[in-house]
């Protein structure tokens, strides 16, 4: 891939990256990466139409078409905890005095703040939908803490439990990238599995389940950090051979989804999951960067999109949960089995979402709900490519589907900018 020029940010934006960066929050972030954006955007529509696949779990036997595809879609966790690690792990670590507080009180105030607002709010649904309501009060704690409150909320301690290492995780993937990130990978496949059955044997359901979330998802972090340090390093026969990349890793999780593996050697079946994974998200971040030059038009209107990521994830089980009630109420429950039943949900849920997060946003008293940075998209953007300040060299063990179903991503208010 040949070089490019760098492109001069806005004054805006180059004014606000150098303060923080004063203040030992991660390095100045110059101009937005448009290929970041839409990977954002492409992974909270692919997380609103998982979860539009919901009704159907209950309805069509396993292997069927439409829930192969939902088994396929669950890339999109992965894909949101790869860009929280680039732009998170992938940057090196400032050594200013005071950084590390910083840096947890901004991540807690962004993100722990508006997803303790939202869990409140999931857990009175919880509790009012919930067969036994007082099992659940006695449970309120552990379901807060570790994101059990709804079935989409577990994200957000994940990645809160992730911030908490970044100083380590820094300095370790650009000290040596390529071993830690193979550690990771060997440690989930070898280890994780003969622990997570004395986890779950041993210990309450929900710790077993938030080891799971961390398990799994920390070769996606690891991954997406090693890709921010390595990039510029690529090979270009790799970058151009993307699509075969994702195809390879779509397979994999294809083949798991309609239970081919199920024969295969127990060694080479912990494979399938982890590394498919992994050349899945690899792909389709490979295939966002390929394509960025053909985004620019519309880089303004993704980035708005990517800002109000975190939004949506918030707040489209509301509208997806107040959609499913109306169907039931009606008496149309089988219409979910239409073809056009689940694209007419995405339709209908994710533009509600968006809608109501943008509302949320714009407005000063309730910005703080979905991270406080909607408005920030409306700032004039560096159009063309822009490369980084600092380049490569200078958010179930072995299923994509059950307990780690469901995500969105608070990566959405993370820095879209830099780490090209």
């Amino acid at each position: 891939m040949s070089r490019r020029t760098a492109i001069s940010p806005s004054a805006a934006y180059a004014a606000r990256g150098a303060r923080a960066h004063a203040e030992g929050a991660l390095p100045v972030c110059p101009s937005r990466v448009v290929a970041w954006d839409a990977l954002r955007v492409f992974a909270i529509a692919t997380v609103v139409a998982i979860h539009c696949f919901m009704p159907l779990r209950g309805m069509l036997p396993a292997g069927s078409v439409p829930l192969v595809i939902d088994d396929v879609l669950h890339y999109a966790v992965p894909l949101f905890v790869f860009i929280s690690g680039a732009l998170v792990w992938g940057r090196p670590w400032s050594s200013t005095p005071g950084a590390y507080r910083r840096f947890v009180t901004g991540r807690l105030t962004q993100i722990g703040l508006p997803y303790t607002a939202w869990a409140i709010v999931y857990l009175g649904a919880l509790l009012a939908t919930a067969s036994d309501p007082v099992a659940q009060i006695t449970r309120a704690g552990g379901l807060l803490l570790t994101g059990h409150a709804w079935y989409h909320l577990y994200f957000v301690p994940m990645l809160l439990t992730f911030y908490l290492i970044t100083p380590l995780a820094s300095r370790a993937i650009r000290a040596k990238p390529e071993l830690l990130l193979v550690v990771i990978y060997v440690l989930r496949i070898a280890l994780w599995p003969s622990l997570s059955l004395w986890l779950r044997e041993t210990a309450p359901a929900l710790v077993w389940s938030y080891a799971t979330h961390l398990a799994t998802h920390l070769p996606h972090m690891a991954l997406g950090a090693w890709f921010a340090v390595r990039q510029h390093r690529l090979p270009s026969a790799l970058r151009r051979l993307w699509p075969l990349v994702l195809g390879a890793g779509l397979i994999a999780v294809t083949l798991l989804a309609v239970g081919a593996t199920a024969e295969w050697p127990a060694a080479l079946r912990r494979l399938v999951y982890p590394l498919g994974m992994a050349a899945t998200i690899l792909g389709l971040v490979l295939g966002g960067f390929a394509l960025e030059p053909r985004t620019h038009r519309v880089a303004p209107q993704i980035a708005r999109a990517a800002a109000l990521s975190f939004g949506v994830y918030l707040v489209h089980p509301l509208w997806l949960l107040a959609l499913e009630s109306l169907v039931t109420a009606a008496g149309l429950d089988t219409a979910w089995l239409s073809w056009w039943a689940v694209p007419a949900a995405c339709l209908l849920v994710g533009s509600a979402s968006l809608a109501s997060a943008s509302l949320l946003a714009d407005t000063p008293a309730t910005d703080w709900l979905v991270g406080g940075r909607g408005r920030s998209t409306r700032e004039p953007m560096a159009r063309g490519p822009a490369i980084a300040a600092v380049r490569a060299g200078d958010r179930i063990a072995e299923s994509p589907r059950g307990v780690l179903s469901h995500a969105g991503s608070p990566a959405a208010i993370e820095c879209s900018k830099g780490t090209r």
